[in-house]
């Protein structure tokens, strides 16, 4: 990663699971000293502050059809959307750095984006699918709903935040590291033209090749590339600050490897970190994980 212009900016969004508490993760991740160490790679930071998770609306025209708190998030998602295009279109050779927050973000995140270029490529990493409908989620959670969303499947006031339906194109997608999917999420996925490794798989093909393989793939037909990355996509005992923690999952040294293959590749262009959780960090460590991890892939 080269030093450059970074627009930093965090969505409080708490809502979209089950367990409340995300929606502090930016202003922790910024106590922790998160503009100051990317800082000091030589990197310029402009906080753009945070998105408010919370509002007061009715702007949700179709029914819920089930889904948790979906005018909080819908709303929240709209905000999203204005900041990230509107930041975008002013700053356009800047990298856009997203933190959250749950990972019902990426809707709006990914909903500015796909407004703001050509064609839009996504690195998705994550222990779980998020390619749940309002037909086939157990729960109703919107944070297990946003890369459906974000392929053209699920609510439609979700879908119409961007100015465009799908947001990107579910070939231009790369999941790696799901390990807890929703049996009939599995059949969305088989559906599909998503590109899946799961973790077992993923390992078996070396972490760094696999991720740098994808984003050649990505370099070679899309003018913007995203990375999403769930933490949870590390294992559980090393993040148990997240609302929806999994075994067996990455450990900080191959999470660091993937995120730095990402990085030196320097054709990534916005990323977003999503689902740390403060009020489940009694001793901070999750934290600070969270903020090597955002170092793993900025430095220079």
């Amino acid at each position: 990663m080269q030093t450059r212009p970074i627009q930093l900016l965090g969505v409080q969004a708490g809502t979209g699971g089950r367990v409340p508490g995300a929606q502090d993760g930016p202003w922790v991740l910024r106590e922790r000293g998160l503009v100051e160490r990317l800082a000091a790679f030589g990197h310029a930071v402009e906080d753009l502050g945070d998105i408010p998770g919370v509002y007061e609306t009715t702007g949700a025209v179709g029914p819920a059809g089930g889904l948790n708190n979906l005018r909080v998030i819908l709303q929240c998602n709209r905000h999203t959307h204005a900041c990230v295009l509107g930041s975008m279109r002013r700053r356009p050779q800047a990298f856009m750095l997203i933190v959250g927050g749950d990972h019902s973000l990426a809707i709006g995140t990914l909903a500015g984006l796909a407004d703001s270029c050509g064609r839009l490529g996504l690195i998705w990493i994550d222990a779980h699918a998020d390619f749940n409908t309002p037909a086939t989620s157990p729960s109703g959670n919107i944070h297990g709903m946003s890369l459906a969303v974000a392929c053209g499947n699920g609510h439609r006031d979700l879908r119409h935040i961007a100015g465009r339906d799908p947001m990107v194109r579910e070939d231009d997608v790369f999941l790696f590291g799901v390990r807890d999917v929703d049996p009939d999420e599995r059949e969305n996925l088989r559906g599909s033209g998503v590109n899946v490794s799961g973790l077992s798989e993923w390992r078996r093909a070396g972490f760094a090749a696999a991720v740098s393989a994808a984003c050649e793939q990505l370099e070679q037909r899309c003018d913007h590339i995203h990375l999403s990355f769930d933490i949870d996509a590390l294992d559980a005992k090393f993040v148990p600050a997240t609302g929806t923690p999994v075994a067996d999952g990455l450990t900080p040294e191959e999470a660091m490897e993937v995120l730095a293959t990402i990085g030196r590749r320097g054709r990534i262009a916005s990323a977003e970190f999503v689902e740390y959780n403060p009020i489940l960090d009694a001793d901070g460590q999750t934290g600070e994980l969270t903020v090597r991890l955002i170092e793993s892939l900025m430095r220079p």
